[in-house]
């Protein structure tokens, strides 16, 4: 197998807020206030070491999966399959993600993880092979894998549907289907059939046993329809609807229409792909640069960096329930800014703005906001309708930002400025004084202190000493080792039996 071509990508350190009581988060019963609660940006403390390429969460996931530089995934919350959090109620805690390296599944050496996807209750992973691994409920096929009561407990690779030689290069995970996109720039499709959201043409609706309606399953994935000559470059996928982009930046809709949200200016199911006119213009800045699925919205970003929504995106006033965006509008307050990143929550909306001169600005509205994964801070409320600088998150660089159901994780780059935020858990069990000398020096010279573990050490106590305490982001000589050991596990790993 010849990897995928690569590009290095940027990398930085995880960040979050939201609610992370994973067990109860969504629940009626649950507080609406909680100090699990996280209500302004926090930098995640059990992987602050790692360099993060990759976070992937969705609007119905009460979960998340980080990439490392090195392909490792590492997923925390309330996972999609029990297995994998095996004794802990399904719960896998953000302060012991679980890891899972190309090895584990047996992939040959040099293997990665470069993607994925996450559903509600399914989630996929894409190497850089173009192969597609899955867990979780698989009851209507939408892993691409057989149907199973049970759910897929394991990692286990979807190889079926596609010509053999195919590769995967992109995901998504909507309710009950998954799309698969290959570097062809095709779209195949596995799950149920309701409202046309397989874009194969048909639901196949009917009446069951009990009067029960149930719908066409597709497995193993089956080819889009609509499409052909059409070379596919990003899918995106909301809870039953999903869009298309194609290379010359014209963008297709198909799913469930409710609330307008294939912006087509109708209520009407669509069973194929569709093209979206908005996006048709002649001049070719005026069509898609990427796309993106809420719940029960669309997102396209068009070439010039301007933002436009359509459906349902907030509960009062136009965009409601009772007034929704029947085509793609932009939102005045965004107007002028280019987006360089976007994405949207269970009720959350984000973007990344870059001005001229380089600066950028990370930005939030939403409303219906539970448990402050908006990020505004204690004095900034829980709710907006109006796009909102997120003011912890100035002068740091924000380099992606992805909203699930009840929590948001954002991916910054290491400045002095990131340092200063809060560290979830705030505390940790640490010495008082430094951990070699056991010295009070005063205030004359402090001690500095891990990022990670927070214990304190004098620059001139270190092995080569410091003459200064460094600015940014510092570990302790424990944390490096503990995190060199980490990489020698996961590279000894390679040494067991690998997939051919």
């Amino acid at each position: 197998m010849i990897p995928i071509e690569e590009t290095e990508e940027p990398w930085g350190r995880v960040l979050i807020c939201g609610g992370t009581n994973w067990a109860t988060n969504g629940h009626k019963d649950r507080p609406s206030s909680s100090s699990h609660d996280l209500l302004s940006p926090h930098i995640l403390r059990s992987i602050c070491n790692v360099k993060a390429t990759k976070i992937i969460t969705g609007p119905g996931a009460n979960y998340a999966v980080v990439i490392d530089i090195k392909g490792v995934v590492r997923i925390f919350g309330r996972a999609p399959a029990l297995a994998l959090a095996a004794n802990t109620g399904g719960v896998i805690k953000e302060h012991a993600p679980l890891k899972v390296t190309p090895a584990s599944l047996r992939l040959p050496r040099g293997s990665k993880f470069i993607g994925g996807a996450v559903g509600k209750t399914h989630m996929l992973l894409v190497d850089n092979h173009g192969g597609v691994w899955g867990c979780g409920n698989n009851i209507l096929g939408q892993i691409g894998l057989p149907t199973s009561e049970y759910g897929i407990q394991e990692f286990t690779r979807v190889n079926a549907g596609w010509p053999k030689g195919t590769r995967i290069i992109q995901a998504t995970a909507g309710n009950t289907f998954s799309l698969f996109l290959t570097s062809e720039g095709e779209i195949y499709a596995a799950g149920s059939s309701e409202s046309g959201q397989l874009g194969n043409g048909k639901t196949g609706e009917r009446i069951h046993k009990g009067g029960k309606t149930v719908y066409d399953i597709e497995y193993p994935p089956r080819l889009v329809q609509g499409l052909r000559g059409k070379r596919i470059v990003q899918i995106a996928s909301g809870n039953q609807h999903s869009l298309a982009l194609d290379e010359d930046g014209y963008v297709y809709a198909w799913g469930f229409a409710g609330y307008s949200r294939l912006g087509l200016e109708d209520q009407k199911d669509r069973l194929v792909p569709t093209i979206i006119p908005a996006f048709t213009d002649a001049r070719e800045n005026r069509r898609g640069a990427a796309i993106l699925c809420g719940p029960t919205n669309s997102v396209v970003i068009d070439r010039l960096g301007a933002y436009h929504m359509a459906g349902k995106w907030k509960l009062t006033g136009d965009g409601s329930t009772g007034q929704p965006y029947t085509s793609f509008k932009t939102l005045p307050q965004l107007s002028g800014l280019y987006i360089v990143k976007a994405s949207c929550g269970g009720c959350t909306h984000f973007v990344i703005t870059k001005d001229r001169a380089g600066h950028k600005m990370t930005v939030g509205f939403g409303q219906g906001v539970l448990y402050g994964e908006l990020g505004l801070g204690a004095s900034g409320g829980k709710s907006t309708t109006q796009p909102t600088e997120l003011e912890s998150l100035q002068g740091i660089d924000v380099i992606d930002v992805a909203a699930g159901a009840f929590s948001t994780l954002f991916l910054a780059r290491p400045n002095p400025a990131l340092s200063n935020l809060p560290r979830h858990p705030e505390h940790v069990d640490s010495a008082s004084l430094c951990v070699e000398c056991h010295v009070d020096r005063g205030d004359h010279d402090p001690p500095m202190e891990c990022e990670k573990c927070d214990e304190p050490y004098h620059p001139q106590c270190l092995v080569p000493p410091l003459r200064e305490i460094p600015e940014g982001e510092w570990f302790c000589p424990q944390c490096e080792e503990e995190m060199a050991e980490e990489e020698e596990e996961e590279e000894a790993e390679w040494d067991g039996e690998e997939l051919e």
